[in-house]
């Protein structure tokens, strides 16, 4: 696929179809990503994939947490809770007017979705150590980007969410994942619902005119 093509179509998908990614295509992806750059190659970085029984009783574990009302405990919280500077801020506030215009009546729909972990068939948690400089959150968006554009590329449509790592206990327990590595982010792979109205392809979240984040001195 061109690289102009792959590279708009990355949006995310908040409904997926019930058809399974393949054990070889999710590898594929994650093979990919390691192409990724990081500091002093220092490769931080894992990846912990669940799909079938583990993906089934993450969800069902996860849901009734949020059922009981238990606060999420991400590993990044610290990071979360920094106060963010007015431009970011406005940025966000903007993107949460035009999320309540576009879903009006729908916002039941996605909220359900969120909590139905977007009907994704395959998840992927990515990791680094606890013991790292603040320069491997940097590396590892690197590498989740470099797997979102590759599953995209091989037919793929993703969905990064933090929901997703709202209990970061319960992803170590399905994933494998040691107690010495930060469970950062996690992406569902899998296939469109085009029929999800969840999914109306009419919302793309507008970018800030590029004056405001690009300067050019020579």
């Amino acid at each position: 696929m061109d690289f102009e093509e792959v590279y708009k179509k990355e949006r995310v998908t908040r409904k997926f179809t019930n058809r399974k990614v393949s054990d070889k295509l999710i590898i594929k992806v994650v093979k990919d990503a390691q192409h990724s750059p990081s500091l002093l190659n220092s490769q931080p970085w894992r990846a912990y994939a669940i799909t079938d029984n583990a993906l089934e009783n993450f969800k069902k574990e996860s849901q009734k947490r949020n059922d009981d009302g238990v606060e999420p405990n991400e590993d990044f919280a610290s990071m979360l809770s920094l106060d963010w500077d007015t431009f970011p801020s406005q940025n966000m506030a903007n993107m949460g007017a035009a999320q309540a215009y576009f879903f009006r009546n729908k916002i039941d729909l996605f909220n359900k979705s969120n909590y139905e972990m977007f009907n994704a068939p395959a998840i992927v948690f990515l990791t680094v150590p606890k013991v790292s400089p603040a320069w491997s959150v940097f590396d590892l968006g690197i590498f989740a980007q470099s797997l979102m554009l590759s599953a995209i590329n091989n037919g793929l449509a993703v969905m990064p969410a933090h929901s997703l790592v709202s209990y970061p206990d319960l992803a170590r327990k399905y994933a494998g994942i040691p107690e010495d590595e930060s469970v950062g982010m996690a992406i569902g792979l899998g296939y469109p619902d085009r029929g999800a109205q969840v999914n109306d392809p009419k919302f793309f979240p507008a970018r800030v005119p590029f004056e405001k984040i690009f300067k050019l001195s020579k």
